[in-house]
């Protein structure tokens, strides 16, 4: 609704106004030559040139972020608790009030209610306080304060002068010549504060009542609009403190108004004054501390971080942060809440939260990314007051319970825990995509003198000294030792020398190149790290047994990788993003994949896997028993994966997957991640029968799938020259021999049991056939076994060595 008038009218109006405000703020008479001058050079003409900020407004929103339900909220992030409504979205009890408590007359003037201020000018002088400011002058002193970028800016939007509400006024009249009454009055109804950090009747009817204002009853609609004059007077009741007469007579006030007004009856008045106030406030939830679960913080705090890092959202990340704060999104991420709680549940059953050690677990959908799960025995909070002593004995807030620390998705200061056999899944990936079979078969000694060199004094060594350097002879946990074995048998019973073997074959660098396609990110300080920048990782040996940090997340990524066919995709933590005017931004939920490996290889590492967990499926050939194979016998859907123990015991995982769910599950010391003994028996027990437990969880309520059989030039290889056979031989003429049948052919270091004579080459490295110029070692006898079977070995090369990695 508008009113015509003319430029005259309108400085009379404007003069009339800064004589009343000089007296409402100064008690004084307005200086009228000032006045003047201020209409006749600027007022009227300025009617054409608002500020932006008016006749564009952006206010800050409220972006709410739910589960993958699109109905469980998670949290929300804002700088101001505020959520945009129309008209229509609010019930017209609630315009009803508002207005008979602040402009009863807002359909009849032009911005400025020149009675209003004649009156209130009056009372004033004689020492009562009465305001005269319309609901179009409130809208834009609070549209001016809120879109202040300055203090000097919120300093001249509501400072108590007769130059601001001269300023106001000017404004007030210009916006009716611009906005309809309608505009201006939802304008007014989303910019109001209505204390305890609501701002807007959205927020306030959910921060009061829990309800759309859609839904507000009489009673409800007035309570809220006795707050915009005295938002203080709701200050404490949420807590269920403070004194709440205030605001009843308030309410009660605004009711009668409302009678006066013939909005409603004395009786539906009445019976609404004999309402208790009825608060039933909804929790706030602030960002990743106060989320609706403590757990759940750690897959918030990760939902924030990845929405920093996305250049859709800003320039910056600041710039990114501040969208997210003020952009009003409903984002609807890929957390299962069910899953999220079973999986908290069951961790929390096997490891307390004031226990040192971190029980974590992280499940994600192959083939997108999506994070369904981030659990964890620690709670997400700030508060470390209470926390137990660290572990490594710094003088610092420890990580348990509470913990703001990202324990399952890392950061730069934290690099993740040490990985363990898991690692072998990249130098079998690397072989296989190399054109190493699985029927590729490897001796597996209890102890194996690799050709990586290491320190003298370093425990794994063995050998003789040169350069104080000898050769690094890993071992099998509890030295147990095997005929060779084929790749299903030395993945499944998890061989430490079959695969450092393995790793001699393909190269150091072919395993970090598989690890990097599957999903890992290694941490710049990391050993690998170093090596690959030095140039020098092809001699770094250790490096497939898992000495190298890494987080459940990636490692949860890289085999999800190899189940969804060799297909890798980015974690994603969001299905939909939905702006405050409603617009879905479909290109920032978009999995972000590619096909990492092909899809035989990947399937025949999924075969080799299988044996790992005791399935003895169609086309796999498994010998022994599988790491896992103990704890999945009810687990009854197609599945593989792989333990891991990393030296000393730092920590222990269990990574299993199905097609649609890779769940990866650890132990280790947030503390000091590289602290020994920290996965005892009990743990390890614990990560295992609690992944399959949530992995089981996870693919209940999905369709059953599988994989198919891995082809035959995977199982058997292509191209392949056959290893000529050398028992009992010369060494220098076993060696030629491998030579002149294609090989890159070298005399292993070390000795090995054997029944031929000490110094004799009774094997090699690799048996059957291998990849045309492929390295064969050749083994040599320590003679051990030559005279009489039952003779203990003495040969210090094959001594117990420490324990090597599950």
């Amino acid at each position: 609704m508008k009113r015509d008038r003319s430029p005259l009218g309108d400085g009379i109006a404007l003069l009339i106004c800064g004589v009343l405000a000089g007296v409402l703020a100064a008690a004084a008479a307005f200086p009228l030559v000032g006045l003047a001058g201020m209409v006749t050079s600027n007022s009227v003409d300025s009617f054409e040139s608002l500020p932006t900020e008016l006749t564009q407004p952006t206010l800050p929103q409220t972006s709410y972020v739910y589960a993958s339900d699109g109905e469980t909220l998670i949290t929300s992030f804002y700088e101001e608790n505020r959520r945009e409504v129309t008209l229509d979205e609010v019930s017209p009890l609630m315009i009803d009030a508002l207005l008979a408590a602040e402009d009863s007359k807002f359909y009849e003037h032009n911005g400025v209610d020149w009675a209003g201020i004649i009156r209130a000018a009056v009372a004033n002088q004689g020492g009562d306080s009465q305001g005269a400011s319309t609901l179009t002058m409130q809208f834009v002193r609070n549209t001016l304060i809120y879109s202040a970028s300055t203090i000097d800016d919120v300093i001249a939007a509501s400072e108590d002068t007769y130059e601001r509400k001269l300023r106001e006024a000017r404004y007030s009249m210009s916006i009716e010549e611009s906005m309809s009454k309608e505009e201006i009055l939802e304008g007014y109804l989303n910019v109001i504060y209505l204390g305890n950090q609501a701002y807007g009747v959205h927020a306030g009817s959910y921060t009061y009542f829990n309800k759309p204002p859609s839904e507000l009853t009489m009673a409800e609609a007035a309570t809220l609009a006795s707050l915009p004059k005295f938002p203080s007077y709701a200050d404490g009741l949420l807590d269920g403190e403070g004194d709440d007469s205030q605001i009843v007579e308030r309410r009660n006030w605004v009711l009668d108004r409302m009678v006066g007004l013939g909005n409603i009856s004395q009786t539906e008045a009445d019976e609404a004054k004999e309402q208790p106030l009825g608060l039933n406030p909804r929790p706030v939830r602030s960002e990743c501390v106060d989320v609706a679960t403590a757990n759940w913080g750690f897959f918030c705090d990760y939902f924030k971080e990845w929405w920093a890092g996305q250049e859709a959202f800003g320039a910056d990340e600041r710039e990114r942060i501040s969208l997210l704060k003020r952009g009003g999104f409903k984002i609807v991420t890929s957390l299962d809440a069910d899953l999220q709680d079973k999986a908290t549940e069951k961790l929390a059953d096997r490891v307390d939260v004031d226990n040192p050690a971190t029980l974590g677990s992280v499940t994600i959908t192959p083939g997108t990314g999506h994070v369904r799960a981030m659990a964890v025995n620690r709670v997400y909070s700030l508060d470390q007051t209470d926390n137990g002593p660290r572990t490594d004995g710094k003088d610092e807030p420890s990580n348990y319970p509470n913990t703001t620390v990202p324990l399952l998705s890392g950061n730069d200061q934290l690099a993740g825990y040490p990985a363990g056999s898991t690692f072998k899944m990249f130098t079998m990936l690397a072989a296989l995509d190399e054109g190493w079979p699985l029927e590729t078969r490897i001796p597996s000694p209890g102890r194996y003198t690799s050709h990586y060199l290491t320190a003298a004094d370093d425990p794994s060594a063995c050998g003789s000294e040169r350069d104080g350097l000898k050769p690094w002879c890993p071992s099998n946990d509890s030295n147990w030792s095997s005929s060779p074995l084929n790749m299903w048998g030395m993945f499944g019973r998890s061989s430490n020398t079959a695969f450092v073997q393995l790793q001699e074959f393909v190269g150091t660098s072919k395993a970090y190149e598989a690890a990097v396609a599957a999903g890992i990110d290694f941490h710049p300080d990391s050993e690998v790290s170093k090596r690959d920048e030095a140039g020098n990782l092809d001699d770094y040996g250790t490096f497939t047994l898992g000495f190298d940090a890494t987080t459940p997340l990636e490692m949860a990524e890289a085999y999800a990788t190899v189940a969804a066919k060799g297909k890798h995709c980015e974690p994603l933590p969001v299905l939909q993003v939905i702006n405050a005017e409603g617009e879905e931004w479909a290109d920032v939920t978009e999995p972000v994949c590619d096909q990492a490996f092909p899809k035989e290889v990947a399937n025949a590492a999924v075969s080799a896997g299988r044996c790992v967990v005791g399935q003895q499926a169609e086309g796999t050939q498994c010998t022994g028993n599988g790491t896992a194979a103990a704890y999945t016998g009810n687990f009854d859907r197609p599945m593989f994966g792989k333990t891991g123990t990393a030296d000393s015991d730092r920590s222990y995982w269990f990574i299993g997957s199905t097609p649609n769910a890779t769940t990866a599950t650890f132990v280790g010391d947030t503390d000091a991640t590289y602290r020994s003994g920290v996965a005892t028996a009990d743990l390890k027990d614990a990560v295992k029968s609690t992944g399959v437990a949530i992995l089981k969880a996870a693919v209940k309520d999905l369709e059953e799938k599988g994989w198919g059989e891995p082809s035959s030039d995977m199982v058997n290889g292509k191209n392949l020259v056959s290893i000529p056979s050398i028992d009992c031989m010369d060494a220098d003429d076993a060696r030629s021999r491998v030579a002149n049948a294609g090989f890159d052919a070298a005399i292993s270091p070390g000795q090995f049991d054997s029944d031929c004579k000490e110094g004799e080459a009774f094997s090699t490295s690799v048996t059957g056939s291998a990849p045309s110029g492929s390295p064969v070692y050749i083994l040599i006898s320590n003679g051990s076994d030559y005279k009489d079977d039952d003779e203990t070995p003495g040969d210090d090369e094959s001594s117990s060595g420490p324990p090597g990695q599950d």
